[in-house]
Formats: structure tokens, C-alpha cells, sequence
């Protein structure tokens, strides 16, 4: 008895002393830095102002805010419609093909984002991806490149998430009870009905939770905005790195992201509280 409380102690101790290194500590200094004065000559000068929240209310910024909320929560939305079927049709197959494509998925995640955008530009340019084909087909007479587009920044964003909520559905999915989809199907329900009105419904809390996870996960992304996306579909993971190393203004990327933190924060509260409201 007394092994197992040292030991479990022991865990969170450890557990508490990395949160604490690598998120309270980082965290702590942002919001103090975001207080500061910023000085292009040495990046930050030590102060208590408010100027660098109130910039946030500009036009700017508050319509890059609603651009990045907008963009992750489609982005979310997009990702889990395409996954979760998917998935369903992955766990019909056989043993043998299912471990096939759950180690495709693995390895989609080995690659990075950098990879992964260059790969999207290449399949989206005129010279050489898909307009190029679209044209030798017969489809497109006057093929133009696809990025960067807010389309394409999309599908980079989606293409990102596909295979991390399809590993998070997926043991779900293969260890389901198929009774009652079998039972409603032998009555004669049409399949897309028992989708709707069976399959969703047993998987709700577990697409809410997802969409949540990919909603935080997008928000942050930064690489396929850059690469993918135009000027005006940056969000503010774009425009924060820009502020804090291009311009040399710590303070004001610093509270950007404090700020982007707290919406972040309150649109998952909303969120969890909505659902358990509707739970009963």
C-alpha cells in the first residue's frame, strides 16, 4: 500500500513539475512580457502599459480574430464530416486491410507540416498538379493555379487533421455493438436513415469532443495558412508570428496571443456547457 502511494505521488509530482516547466512558466512570462513597452532596438523595454490589448480592438485584428475562428471551426467541421465515415467504412473491412490503412494514418502523421504544404503546391500549380490534369482530361480549358486560395488553405488544414481524428475514432468505431444497426436494418430502415438516426447518435459525444480537439489543434496551425493561403486568409497565428519576429514587437505578439487564449478558452467552456445542457 505504502509502494503504491510513494508511487503514484511520485507520478504526479513529475506530471506537475513538466506542466509547470513547459506550459505555467512559458505562459506566466507572455502575459508579463505582453504588459511591456515594445522597443525595435532591443525588442521590449519593461513597463505596465495597456497599449498592446488595445491595438487588438483595431479593425485589423479584430476581423483577422473572427477570420481565424471561422476558419478553424469550418476547418473542424469539415475534417470530422470526411473522417468519421471514412473510419465506419474502415471498420468493416477486414482485419488485414484495417491494420493497413491504420498504419497508412500512422505514417501520414510522421510527416511534417512543411512537407505536407510543399506537396499541396505542387499538386495545386498550374505547371504540373491538378489544373495541368484537369486540363489533359478535358475538364478545364484555361487551367489557372489553385493556390494560394482560402480553398487550398482548407484542404491543407483538413488533410492535416484526418489522420489524428481518424485514430481518435477509429477504436470506437472497430469495437461498436452493430446489434442495433443490424436489428434496424432487418426491419427494413433505409442505411442512410439508420446512419442519421443510429450510428450518430451513439457517437455524439465522441464527434463533439473531437471537433472541439481539432478546433484548438487548427487554431494554431501556422504552416498552411502561410503557404497555402493569400494575405487576407491569414489568421493570427500568421499575423502574431509576424508582429513578434518580423517586426520585432514582442509585447504586442504577446498579448495577441494571451488574448487569442482567453476566446479560445471561452469558446470551449460555451461549447462543454452547451453540451451537457443538451446531454439529458
Amino acid at each position: 500500500m505504502i509502494s503504491e502511494r510513494a508511487g503514484t505521488t511520485a507520478i504526479s509530482t513529475v506530471t506537475f513539475i513538466v506542466l509547470a516547466v513547459f506550459f505555467v512558466v512559458p505562459l506566466a512570462l507572455m502575459i508579463i512580457v505582453s504588459f511591456y513597452k515594445s522597443d525595435p532596438m532591443a525588442f521590449y523595454e519593461v513597463a505596465f502599459v495597456w497599449d498592446n490589448y488595445a491595438k487588438f480592438f483595431s479593425s485589423f485584428y479584430y476581423t483577422v480574430s473572427v477570420r481565424s475562428l471561422y476558419t478553424a471551426v469550418l476547418g473542424a467541421v469539415v475534417v470530422v464530416a470526411i473522417t468519421f465515415p471514412t473510419v465506419l467504412a474502415i471498420s468493416e473491412l477486414s482485419r488485414r486491410w484495417q491494420l493497413f490503412w491504420i498504419i497508412l494514418l500512422l505514417s501520414l502523421m510522421c510527416l511534417s507540416e512543411v512537407i505536407i504544404g510543399f506537396a499541396w503546391l505542387i499538386l495545386m500549380s498550374e505547371s504540373v498538379g491538378l489544373p495541368r490534369f484537369l486540363e489533359w482530361i478535358g475538364l478545364w480549358t484555361n487551367p489557372r493555379s489553385l493556390s494560394p486560395s482560402f480553398g487550398a488553405m482548407l484542404i491543407g488544414l483538413v488533410y492535416l487533421g484526418f489522420s489524428i481524428v481518424a485514430l481518435i475514432l477509429y477504436p470506437q468505431a472497430a469495437r461498436r455493438d452493430r446489434s442495433i444497426e443490424e436489428a434496424a436494418l432487418t426491419l427494413g430502415t433505409p442505411p442512410m436513415l439508420v446512419f442519421f438516426k443510429v450510428v450518430l447518435p451513439a457517437f455524439r459525444t465522441s464527434l463533439i469532443s473531437v471537433t472541439l480537439t481539432m478546433f484548438v489543434y487548427l487554431l494554431g496551425v501556422f504552416v498552411m495558412p502561410t503557404m497555402l493561403g493569400r494575405p487576407k486568409d491569414w489568421t493570427m497565428t500568421v499575423i502574431i508570428s509576424d508582429k513578434a519576429l518580423g517586426d520585432a514587437n514582442l509585447p504586442l505578439g504577446a498579448a495577441l496571443a494571451v488574448i487569442m487564449l482567453i476566446v479560445t478558452a471561452l469558446v470551449l467552456l460555451v461549447s462543454v456547457l452547451a453540451t451537457r445542457r443538451a446531454e439529458p
